[in-house]
C-alpha cells in the first residue's frame, strides 16, 4: 500500500477525533483568554482571541457535519462502522456544548448581538443534525440501556447550553437595551410567572417596587450608563420627568447626581466593566432564575449522571481509543461548564495582581513628528513606509503603559467634577471667542462664555486682532483640521523646551501639566489616525497622512537651507532626525521659523498654519521658567477639544470600542454624560429652546442633567467629591 493511501486511510479513521479534540482545545483557550478582554491587551493577542472565537463555531459545525456523514452509513455491514458509530454518537451533544460557547465571550463585536436570529437558526439545524445522527446509529438491541441513558442526558445538557447563546445575544441587543427607558417612566408591568423565570432578579426588584412609597430612585447610575450606551438622551428624559402634571416625588426621585465618592475613577471604571459585561458576556441572563437553576443544579447533575452511566456500561466491544477519547471529552467538557466561573475568577485575580490596565485605563499616544522621524531614519525607515503602505497599522504590536493615564484622568475629572461646571452645558463653547466688535463692557460682563479657557485668557490673548492664527484654528477651521494644527504646534512647543525637560517619565510635579497636555495632544492624534469615527463624525483620516508628507517636505527644506547656509550638520538627514528627536531647542525653533514663512503657504498650507500657531504660542509672555501662560492656554484648549469630541461621539461607538479594549475617550464621555453635559443625543432630541428653558423651581435641585447656573466663588461646594493626591488641581 502506498504512503498516500495509508495517509488517506489514517485520516479517515482519525479525522473526527482530531476535529473534536481541536474544538475542545479552542474552548479551553477561550475559557482562559476571554476574561482578558476586560483588560488592555496587545492588539496581536486580541487577534488570536478573535480567530479562536470564529474558528470554534466553524470547527464544531464541521465536526458535526463529519459525524453526520459517518453515521449516515450506520446500517452498513462493516464491523467498525457499526461499533464505532454507536460510541461516537456521545460526542455530538458535547459538540453542541462547544457551539454554545463560553459565558465570558458571548459576542466578540457589538454587531454579533444583532445576529441572534442567525444563531437561533444554527441552533435548530445543528440540533437536528445531531439528533439524526443519534437516530441512525442507535436501534434496539444494539447497545445497553446505560449507554443510551448517558447519551440522552448529554443531549439534554447540550441543547440547554446551546440555547443560552442566542438568549444572551438577544438580551444584549441594542433594541433590548433601549427598553430601559420604559422602566424610568413607570410603564413596566409586573412580569408573568413565565417571564419571571427569564428576568434578572434586580430588574424584577425595580419593577415590583411601589414607586409612590419608595424614596429610592428607580434609575441608578448603572441604568443611566446602559441608557446612554444605547444613544438615549438623558436630557430628553429629564424634560419628560419635569412635566408639571406628574407627581413631584415621581419627578424628583428617578435620576441621581453623579457622586461616586472620593475616588471617582474607581466607580467609573467599575461601570465601564459592567457595561462591557452587559454587551459582550452573559451578564444579562446570568442572574435569571432559569439560568441559575440550569447551570448551578441541573447541568452538573446531568454531567455526573452521564459520566457515571458511561463508566458502568459495557464498553469492551468498542475501540479502545474511542473509549479513552469519550472519557477525555466528557470530563474536560464537564470541567468547562462546572469550573468555568472559578477559572475566570482566577484569571481576573492574576491580572489584577499583575496590575494589567483594565478597560479604558490606558492613554495610547501617536505623534506625527515622531512618525515622520521614524520614516526618515536610514536603514529602517523604508521598511516602515512599505509596511504602512500595505495596510499594516503602526500600533499593531505597540503596547501603551497606563502610568500616565491616571494623571491625565485626574486633570480631566477634577475639571469636570466642579459643582456647576458642565451641567446643561454645550461643550462646543470651548470654540467660542470674542468677536472683533465685542466691546470692553461686554467682556467685563462675561458676554462670551468659554468653559475651557475662561475670561482672563480670552480677554488678554484671544480677543480683537490678537493672535489671529490661534483664533482661526479654533473658530474658523473644521474640528479634525483644528486637532491636527494644535497637535503639531503643541508638539513643537514641547520639543522647544530645554533637553532636561524632554521625555521625562514619570514627569516632575512642576511639569505635570505640560506633560499631560502633550499626552492629550498625542491621544487626539491617535484618534484621528486610527479611530476617526470616534474623534468626530466625518473626520478625515487622510489629513493626517497628508500632513506627514508635508512635514517630511519641510524637514528636507530645512536640511537644504542648512546645507546652503553651511550650518553645522546641514545636509545630514540623520543628524536632523537625531536633533529633532532629542529636542534640540535651536533646531526646533529653526523649523518653526522656516515653516511659518509666507513663501511656504502654498507648498504645505497645513504645516505652515501649524508653524504660525506654534510661533504665536512661543511668543506668549513667559511667567517665569515654566511658561505658565502658554501651557495654561494649551491645556485649556486640549481639555475643551477632548471633552467636545467625547460629547459628540455616539454611545454606540463607545460601546463598540469596549469590545476592542476601550478608549480613554469613553471614560471622559461617561463623566460628562452623568454630570449632565449635553451629548449628541441631547442635541438631536431636544430643541435649543427647550434646552435653554429653565426647569421648574421645585425640581431644579433634584434632577441631574438639568441646566445649572454658572457657579461663583461663593457657591456652596457641598456634595462635590473630594479628590486624592493622585488628582492634582489645575
Amino acid at each position: 500500500m502506498s504512503p498516500v493511501r495509508r495517509g488517506v486511510l489514517w485520516w479517515d479513521v482519525w479525522q473526527l477525533r482530531i476535529l473534536v479534540l481541536g474544538s475542545l482545545g479552542l474552548q479551553w483557550f477561550l475559557l482562559v483568554a476571554a476574561p482578558m478582554r476586560k483588560y488592555t491587551m496587545p492588539r496581536w493577542f486580541r487577534t488570536f482571541i478573535w480567530l479562536a472565537y470564529i474558528s470554534s463555531d466553524a470547527l464544531a459545525i464541521y465536526a458535526l457535519a463529519t459525524l453526520f456523514n459517518r453515521h449516515a452509513r450506520a446500517s452498513s455491514p462493516c464491523e467498525y462502522a457499526g461499533k464505532a458509530s454507536t460510541l461516537e454518537v456521545l460526542w455530538a451533544p458535547l459538540l453542541l456544548v462547544h457551539l454554545g460557547g463560553r459565558q465570558e465571550i458571548t459576542a466578540y463585536n457589538i454587531e454579533d448581538n444583532e445576529l441572534w436570529t442567525r444563531h437561533t437558526v444554527t441552533l435548530v439545524s445543528q440540533v437536528t443534525v445531531a439528533l439524526y445522527a443519534f437516530y441512525k446509529s442507535w436501534w434496539p438491541g444494539h447497545s445497553d440501556w446505560k449507554l443510551l441513558m448517558s447519551a440522552i442526558l448529554l443531549f439534554i445538557n447540550g441543547i440547554i447550553n446551546f440555547c443560552e447563546k442566542p438568549w444572551a445575544l438577544r438580551s444584549a441587543s441594542i433594541n433590548r437595551l433601549v427598553a430601559m427607558s420604559s422602566m424610568v417612566e413607570g410603564e413596566r408591568r409586573r412580569p408573568s410567572r413565565w417571564q419571571c423565570c427569564f428576568t434578572e432578579l434586580d430588574d424584577r426588584y425595580k419593577c415590583w417596587k411601589e414607586m409612590p412609597q419608595q424614596p429610592a430612585p428607580i434609575l441608578t447610575e448603572m441604568d443611566r450608563v446602559q441608557m446612554i450606551l444605547s444613544d438615549m438622551s438623558l436630557l430628553a428624559l429629564t424634560r419628560e420627568l419635569m412635566d408639571p402634571e406628574k407627581p413631584q416625588q415621581q419627578q424628583s426621585q428617578f435620576l441621581l447626581k453623579l457622586d461616586p465618592g472620593s475616588r471617582p475613577e474607581v466607580q467609573l471604571n467599575r461601570w465601564l466593566r459592567r457595561a462591557f459585561e452587559l454587551i459582550y458576556t452573559r451578564a444579562n441572563v446570568i442572574c435569571s432564575p432559569a439560568y441559575m437553576a440550569c447551570n448551578f443544579m441541573l447541568v452538573p447533575a446531568l454531567y455526573m449522571g452521564a459520566i457515571t452511566l458511561f463508566s458502568v456500561s459495557h464498553k469492551q466491544e468498542y475501540n479502545a481509543t474511542d473509549i479513552k477519547m469519550t472519557y477525555v471529552l466528557m470530563c474536560l467538557t464537564a470541567a468547562l461548564d462546572v469550573l468555568g466561573v472559578l477559572t475566570s475568577m482566577l484569571v481576573y485575580r492574576l491580572l489584577s495582581k499583575a496590575k494589567v490596565p483594565a478597560l479604558c485605563q490606558t492613554l495610547p499616544e501617536y505623534n506625527l513628528v515622531d512618525s515622520v522621524l521614524r520614516r526618515m531614519k536610514r536603514g529602517t525607515g523604508w521598511l516602515l513606509t512599505w509596511a504602512t503602505s500595505c495596510g499594516y497599522p503602526e500600533d499593531y504590536f505597540r503596547y501603551t503603559s497606563g502610568d500616565l493615564h491616571i494623571k491625565v484622568a485626574g486633570f480631566i475629572v477634577t475639571e469636570l467634577m466642579k459643582p456647576g461646571k458642565v451641567e446643561g452645558l454645550d461643550l462646543a463653547s470651548y470654540r467660542t471667542l470674542p468677536d472683533k466688535q465685542t466691546t470692553t463692557d461686554d467682556k467685563e460682563e462675561g458676554g462670551v462664555n468659554n468653559w475651557a479657557l475662561g475670561k482672563d485668557l480670552l480677554q488678554e490673548y484671544l480677543s480683537g486682532n490678537l493672535n489671529p492664527s490661534m483664533q482661526r484654528s479654533l473658530r474658523d477651521v473644521p474640528f479634525d483640521q483644528s486637532v491636527l494644527l494644535w497637535h503639531v504646534a503643541t508638539d513643537l512647543c514641547f520639543r522647544a523646551k530645554p533637553p532636561k525637560f524632554f521625555r521625562c517619565r514619570p514627569p516632575h510635579d512642576e511639569l505635570l501639566r505640560e506633560v499631560c497636555t502633550e499626552a492629550i495632544s498625542n491621544y487626539m492624534a491617535h484618534l484621528l489616525h486610527f479611530r476617526p469615527e470616534m474623534l468626530m463624525t466625518g473626520s478625515r483620516k487622510h489629513l493626517f497622512d497628508r500632513a506627514m508628507d508635508r512635514l517630511k517636505d519641510l524637514f528636507h527644506d530645512v536640511e537644504a537651507a542648512g546645507r546652503n547656509n553651511k550650518c553645522s550638520g546641514g545636509g545630514d538627514t540623520s543628524q536632523l532626525v537625531k536633533s529633532v528627536g532629542d529636542g534640540d531647542q535651536d533646531q526646533v525653533m529653526g523649523i518653526i521659523e522656516h515653516g511659518a514663512r509666507d513663501e511656504y503657504k502654498a507648498k504645505y498650507p497645513l504645516i505652515h498654519e501649524a508653524c504660525k500657531l506654534a510661533k504665536e504660542l512661543m511668543a506668549l509672555p513667559a511667567d517665569g521658567e515654566k511658561d505658565e501662560t502658554r501651557w495654561k492656554l494649551m491645556h485649556g484648549v486640549w481639555t475643551g477639544m477632548l471633552c467636545y469630541s467625547a460629547s459628540r461621539c455616539r454611545g454606540y461607538l463607545h460601546a463598540k470600542s469596549l469590545g476592542e479594549g476601550g478608549e480613554f475617550l469613553s471614560f471622559v464621555w461617561l463623566v460628562i454624560s452623568l454630570k449632565g453635559a449635553k451629548t449628541l443625543a441631547d442635541q438631536l432630541q431636544v430643541s435649543e429652546q427647550a434646552q435653554v428653558r429653565p426647569a421648574p423651581a421645585a425640581h431644579k435641585a433634584q434632577v441631574g442633567p438639568a441646566p445649572a447656573p454658572t457657579p461663583t466663588p461663593d457657591d456652596d461646594d457641598q456634595g462635590g467629591p473630594q479628590f486624592s493626591d493622585d488628582f492634582p488641581a489645575i
